[in-house]
């Protein structure tokens, strides 16, 4: 017995849907610079504003680190975006 075509079009239709990427918040450019600046912004409140810890060089240096490669990818991500929009740089 054979299907009746409304079902297989559906099936066909089904099954180039599913060839399709699905966007998750890791394809977003904004994704990177936004974790680095969180930690940046926990860097350099526990490395400056709780003066008394025994890791205050590391949390430090940390939020050297990470302002710098926060900064960096904030750069490359607007770049990018618009890059997708088609707009001139």
């Amino acid at each position: 017995m054979t299907e009746p075509e409304d079902t297989q079009d559906l099936a066909a239709t089904e099954a180039e849907d599913d060839d399709e990427e699905v966007a998750t918040p890791f394809d977003n450019p904004f994704f990177l610079p936004v974790i680095l600046v969180g930690f940046a912004i926990w860097f350099i409140y526990d490395g400056w504003f709780n003066v008394d810890m025994e890791w205050i060089k590391f949390n430090r240096t940390g939020a050297v680190i990470t302002t710098v490669l926060g900064a960096w990818t904030t750069f490359k991500a607007i770049r990018e975006y618009r890059a997708r929009d088609g707009e001139p740089e």
